[in-house]
């Protein structure tokens, strides 16, 4: 068993192999600890983690900072010592004394089966490392696509699930995409897959109540209105729920190459639309 939990999706928590949490007291201690968690089992040099933590040559202000947040991690896992390790040139963390769950949600979705791609969308809880930056233009650059990457692996997760047809795993699709849209409300085809997925659950006014969020959203931020899938797909559902009891097939837009249909028993229950 690892010593240390590190969970990067949703900011940076620690925890030990009891279950206790290791409060992390300084942002760039955090920051420092998630990169090169990230990084394990790779070494990563002291001149390449000052210029991208502190946006800079490897300065002796850098070099003291970077001092500075390696003594604050050692100071807090004092009971860790050969979790983190440094020598003059190096700083690397022992891949045998942790586990990360961004590791562990990459792991899940190789293998995915639809199981696994369940426990692999509990894990994503938000961006990673949510609320720590720098004022490093490179690390932020950094961060930037990694986050990306890691939404379209999410976004991947979401596709396989939608193709499992067991209802728990439409529950957890459901709160992966509103994850998903948490982070960035203007992905229009996530706002379809939620319309579809209350559908199926024959949720007809959350369903409807999507599509006025979504076509909300997109006005106040970007001044634009709802894709014709997005329109063609609200008017089916109005359709729907208008219509007499009935099996009705829906075709579900995939994020990117997705495409899976599902039938929807839906009764509605009275005529008038919430």
């Amino acid at each position: 068993m690892s010593l240390l939990q590190i969970n990067l999706f949703g900011g940076v928590e620690v925890v030990s192999a009891s279950g206790e949490s290791v409060p992390i007291p300084s942002r760039k201690a955090a920051t420092l600890l998630g990169y090169v968690a990230l990084s394990s089992p790779r070494a990563i040099s002291r001149g390449k983690l000052a210029t991208l933590l502190w946006d800079g040559h490897f300065s002796d202000r850098a070099r003291a900072s970077l001092r500075q947040a390696l003594l604050t991690l050692r100071r807090v896992l004092p009971q860790y010592p050969d979790v983190i390790s440094a020598d003059r040139d190096d700083i690397r963390i022992c891949p045998a004394a942790i586990s990360t769950d961004v590791g562990e949600f990459e792991r899940l979705l190789r293998e995915g089966d639809p199981e696994r791609l369940a426990r692999a969308a509990m894990l994503y809880r938000g961006d990673l490392l949510d609320g720590l930056g720098s004022t490093s233009c490179q690390f932020e650059a950094w961060l930037s696509a990694e986050r990306q990457r890691l939404r379209t692996l999410a976004m991947q997760a979401l596709a396989g699930l939608l193709d499992a047809d067991k209802r728990e795993h439409m529950d957890v699709a459901i709160a992966l995409a509103l994850r998903i849209l948490a982070i960035d409300p203007l992905q229009e085809n996530v706002h379809r897959i939620l319309m579809r997925c209350y559908a199926q659950q024959g949720r007809r006014a959350d369903a409807l109540r999507q599509y006025d969020l979504c076509r909300s959203v997109l006005w106040r931020d970007v001044r634009a209105v709802p894709e014709q899938e997005t329109e063609r797909l609200q008017s089916e559902l109005r359709r729907m729920f208008c219509a007499s009891p009935r099996s009705v097939s829906l075709k579900l837009p995939r994020a990117k190459n997705f495409d899976a249909t599902f039938t929807l028993d839906v009764t509605p229950a009275s005529r008038s639309l919430s």
